[in-house]
C-alpha cells in the first residue's frame, strides 16, 4: 500500500521538477550578435594585403573578405572597427568589439587573457636589412649595438627578443619600424614574409632580406575572442573548418597574398 502511494505521488509531480534544469539560452555572445543584427570586428586596416583600406578608403583585403563571408552568413551586418594594433587586445577584452582578426598567433602569454580560433592565415618571420648590410647570417645581427625593430606587442617583437638577446628591440609601428632600417636608422626589422618582399621590391636600393626562403618560424594567425564562450568559439572554429575544407580559404590566399610575394 506504501509502494502504491508513493507511486500515485511520484506521478502528480509535474516531470519538469524531476528533470535537470535545461537552459535553451546560454547567453552566448553569437545569439547576442544575430539579435542585434551586426558583427563589430576589431583589425589594424594598415597590412595590405591582408587587411588595409582601399583607394576609396574602404576596408580591403584578405581577412576582410573572410569577415563579409562570416558576417553574410551570419545573416548581419559587418562593422570593421579600424584601430592601432595595441589598441585591439584591451578593446577586445571590454566588450568593444566581439572579435579580433588581425592574425593574432596564439600565444601563452596572450592564452592568458583570450581565446583563439583556428589558424587562417600562415605567417613566416624573415628580418630585413639594409641592401649594404655587411651581415650575412642571422647572428651577425646578435650583438651588443644592433638595432633590431619589429611591430609593437607582436610575435615578431617577441621573437626578435629571443633570437636577438644581445641587441636592442624597439617596439614601433609597423611602417616605422620598416623604415627605421631603409633609413639606416636601425639595423635590422623582423615582420611576416608578405609586407617583407613588397616593402624591399618597393625599396630595392635601400633594403634586402636577410634569410630568404629560411623564415625564422612558420606560425599560423587566428582570430581572438574573450574568453568563457564556448558557443562563440565552436562556431568560429566550425566556420573555419567548412571554408578550409571547400577549399575556399586557400584559394583566397593564393589570389590575395601570394601575388605579392613575386612582386
Amino acid at each position: 500500500m506504501r509502494k502504491f502511494f508513493l507511486k500515485i505521488v511520484v506521478a502528480l509531480i509535474p516531470i519538469g521538477l524531476l528533470m535537470p534544469s535545461i537552459s535553451f539560452s546560454d547567453g552566448s555572445l553569437l545569439d547576442e550578435i544575430i539579435d542585434r543584427g551586426s558583427i563589430k570586428i576589431g583589425s589594424t586596416l594598415q597590412y595590405p594585403p591582408q587587411m588595409y583600406r582601399d583607394d576609396s578608403g574602404e576596408p580591403a583585403g584578405y581577412d576582410v573578405e573572410l569577415m563579409k563571408m562570416l558576417a553574410n552568413d551570419l545573416g548581419v551586418e559587418l562593422e570593421v572597427v579600424d584601430m592601432d594594433f595595441p589598441g585591439l587586445i584591451p578593446a577586445l577584452i571590454a566588450g568593444k568589439v566581439d572579435m579580433l582578426s588581425v592574425g593574432l598567433v596564439n600565444t601563452p602569454e596572450r592564452a592568458l587573457s583570450l581565446e583563439f580560433t583556428d589558424g587562417y592565415v600562415p605567417y613566416s618571420q624573415v628580418v630585413v636589412v639594409q641592401k649594404d648590410s655587411a651581415h650575412e647570417v642571422i647572428g651577425d645581427l646578435n650583438e651588443s649595438g644592433m638595432k633590431i625593430t619589429a611591430l609593437m606587442g607582436s610575435t615578431a617583437e617577441n621573437l626578435a627578443q629571443t633570437k636577438f638577446p644581445n641587441a636592442e628591440v624597439i617596439g614601433l609601428q609597423q611602417q616605422e619600424a620598416m623604415m627605421e632600417v631603409a633609413s639606416a636608422r636601425a639595423d635590422g626589422v623582423v615582420l611576416e614574409e608578405y609586407l617583407a618582399l613588397p616593402f624591399v621590391a618597393n625599396n630595392p636600393d635601400k633594403v634586402r632580406v636577410l634569410n630568404p626562403g629560411t623564415p625564422f618560424s612558420d606560425a599560423f594567425g587566428t582570430w581572438a575572442v574573450r574568453p568563457g564562450d564556448y558557443r562563440w568559439l565552436q562556431y568560429l572554429n566550425n566556420w573555419l573548418r567548412y571554408y578550409k575544407a571547400k577549399g575556399t580559404i586557400d584559394a583566397l590566399y593564393a589570389a590575395i597574398i601570394e601575388p605579392t610575394f613575386y612582386k
